[in-house]
């Protein structure tokens, strides 16, 4: 792992861009499940910044549920499906359940929009640059498998920066749910560019500051999603994206 790349200039505080640059490639897929990071000691020498920075930037990391730290066992990347198993211990009776797809998107119709709205009010300088480099990634040409995870990563860092665990936790069992509507025989050119206009739209209101907005644009991006994957259950076509 080229480690050269990290904490460069940046507007956010060092252990924010720190936090942000090891979270892209954890979500790049750069940095693996299963890896082990650096010791502080190690990276702290690298980058020539105090363990302190490392250490809230570790710290960061770890509240997200991006990654594990043990003492005698150093830190290590969480694999999605490990971040989901601590969700599912705290949410017992909602893991135990399989729903059906539309009950999903409803749940998500109430749930996404006012959390958009949190999020717009508590978003930090180091969230709304993590939330513009998945943006930013998306409106890119990517692979159908890269744009969905880019897609479960956007929304779901959308309920961390609300800052609220219980928030998070809930939104990560969604996204478990509704994973089968983002693979890949869905995943149309179209779908793929409505959904980045959506994203689009829901950071930039977040950005902004205008909980009232991103909201709405929330709500009209879940119902959009909501309504296509209702035509392709009556005509039997593939989702559109």
């Amino acid at each position: 792992m080229d480690w050269n790349d990290i904490g460069r200039a940046t507007t956010l505080s060092l252990p924010d861009r720190l936090s942000v640059d090891i979270e892209r490639l954890i979500l790049d897929g750069k940095l693996e499940p299963g890896e082990r990071l650096p010791p502080e000691r190690d990276l702290a020498e690298h980058f020539g910044v105090s363990r302190v920075s490392i250490r809230e930037a570790l710290r960061e990391l770890e509240n997200r549920g991006l990654i594990d730290r043990r003492p005698g066992r150093g830190t290590i990347v969480l694999s999605p499906g490990e971040r989901a198993d601590i969700a599912d211990a705290a949410l017992g009776g909602l893991a135990a359940l399989q729903p059906e797809l539309h009950d999903i998107m409803e749940l998500r119709a109430i749930v996404e929009p006012p959390i958009a709205r949190i999020t717009a009010t508590r978003a930090t300088d180091r969230d709304i640059a993590q939330l513009r480099e998945l943006v930013e990634a998306m409106e890119v040409d990517v692979t159908k498998e890269r744009y969905a995870e880019l897609d479960r990563a956007f929304h779901q860092a959308i309920a961390q920066y609300a800052h609220n665990p219980l928030l998070e936790l809930i939104n990560e069992q969604i996204a478990q749910r509704i994973a089968p509507s983002r693979a890949s025989r869905y995943q149309t050119r179209a779908r793929r560019q409505a959904s980045s206009i959506a994203h689009r739209r829901i950071f930039e209101a977040i950005a902004a500051g205008d909980a009232a907005l991103a909201e709405d644009e929330a709500r009209s991006h879940v119902l959009d999603i909501s309504n296509q994957i209702a035509h392709a259950a009556t005509t039997q076509e593939e989702l559109p994206a």
